[in-house]
C-alpha cells in the first residue's frame, strides 16, 4: 500500500469520535478498505468473527430464536413470521426465490431456537472422566494453551484421595495471571462449542486448565468482550497493558502454534504457550497479541511477577 493511501485511510478514521453522530461522516468512513497493516496479521480472525456476528445480528433481527426457545409456537410460525419479513428485505427477487430464501432463513432460526432451549448439563462420572483421560495420551495438557497438568491435578481429577495442599505458583505470568487460584490449575471437562449454544456431550470435550475454561465460558468472538486492557505496575517494566483473558484464550485455541518469525515447532500439544505484544508499549488489545513458547519469549523472566503483584490487577 503506498504512502498517500496509509494517510488517507487514517485521516478518514482516526481520531473521529466527534463522527459517531454524524451520517455523512460514517458512510465515508465505511466505505474505506481496511488496509491489512491496521489488522497486524490478525484480519482472518478479526473478520471471521464479525462476519458471524453480523449473520446472527440479521437472522436474530427477522425473528428472535430467544421467543421461541421455550415456547408452545414451533417450526410453521418460524416459517410464517419470517415469510412476512422476506418481501421486505428481498424485493426484487422472484416468488420461487422469496419461497427458498424463507426456508432456509428459518431453518436457521429454528437451528437457533433448539441450540437455545433449555436442557439439563450431564455431570461427567468419574469412570468418563478416567476414560477422557486417557483417551489424550501420556501427557495430557490443556487443548488450548498447551499447560501441562501436573500429578495433583490428575490426581484430583480423576478422584484419588493421596494428593496434598495445592502447589500454587509464587510467580505467574502477568500476561495470564494463571495460577493464582486452585482453580487455574486444575483439570477441567470443556465444551468445544458450548454447551448454552447447542454443544454436546459426545465428541465435543476437550480438557482444559480451569483458567482457560472459565475464561472461555460460552463465548466464541473477540467481540464477545469489548473491555479495555487493564494495566499492572511492574516492578522492572512500569506499567504493563494486560489483555482480556478471553482474548487470549480465543488467539490460543485458533492458532494453537508458536508463532516465531524464524520458524517454531511449539505446539499447544507439546508446550505451554502465551501471548506477548508486537509493539511493547501499545495496548494489550487483540491486534497487538502474538501467540509464543518460553523459547522464543522476549520477555524472558520479566514476564512473571509475584502473586501480590499480580492479585492486584486479577
Amino acid at each position: 500500500m503506498e504512502f498517500a493511501e496509509i494517510s488517507s485511510f487514517l485521516e478518514t478514521t482516526a481520531d473521529k469520535i466527534e463522527a459517531c453522530w454524524d451520517i455523512r461522516s460514517l458512510n465515508n468512513i465505511a466505505n474505506q478498505r481496511v488496509p491489512d497493516f491496521i489488522m497486524s496479521g490478525r484480519g482472518t480472525l478479526l473478520r471471521a468473527d464479525i462476519h458471524i456476528l453480523w449473520t446472527q445480528w440479521f437472522i436474530e433481527s427477522i425473528c428472535n430464536p430467544d421467543i421461541f426457545a421455550n415456547s408452545s409456537q414451533g417450526y410453521a410460525y418460524i416459517v410464517k413470521t419470517v415469510q412476512k419479513r422476506v418481501p421486505l428485505i428481498f424485493p426484487g427477487i422472484s416468488e420461487d426465490e422469496r419461497n427458498k430464501i424463507t426456508k432456509y432463513i428459518a431453518r436457521l432460526v429454528d437451528k437457533e431456537v433448539q441450540r437455545r432451549k433449555e436442557r439439563k448439563r450431564i455431570s461427567l462420572s468419574l469412570e468418563n472422566r478416567k476414560m477422557l483421560w486417557d483417551i489424550y495420551g501420556t501427557e495430557q495438557r490443556c487443548w488450548i494453551c498447551g499447560y501441562k497438568f501436573t500429578t495433583w491435578a490428575e490426581n484430583k481429577f480423576l478422584g484419588y484421595t493421596n494428593y496434598q495442599e495445592v502447589p500454587l505458583p509464587q510467580f505467574v505470568d502477568y500476561m495470564r495471571l494463571h495460577g493464582l487460584t486452585e482453580r487455574h490449575i486444575s483439570v477441567e471437562v470443556d465444551h468445544v462449542v458450548p454447551f448454552s449454544k447447542g454443544g454436546n456431550e459426545e465428541d465435543n470435550l476437550r480438557l482444559a486448565c480451569g483458567w482457560c475454561n472459565s475464561h472461555k465460558s460460552d463465548r466464541t468472538s473477540l467481540y464477545d468482550v469489548a473491555l479495555k486492557p487493564r494495566i499492572l505496575n511492574h516492578t522492572k517494566l512500569g506499567k504493563q497493558s494486560i489483555p482480556h483473558p478471553f482474548w487470549i484464550v480465543r488467539l490460543l485455541s485458533v492458532r494453537r502454534c508458536c508463532e516465531y518469525e524464524g520458524g517454531c515447532d511449539q505446539t499447544v500439544d507439546n508446550a505451554e504457550l502465551t501471548v506477548f505484544p508486537r509493539h511493547p508499549e501499545g495496548a494489550m488489545n487483540p491486534t497487538n497479541l502474538r501467540v509464543i513458547c518460553s523459547g522464543h519469549d522476549p520477555l524472558g523472566s520479566n514476564r512473571f511477577v509475584s502473586r501480590t503483584i499480580a492479585e492486584q490487577v486479577s
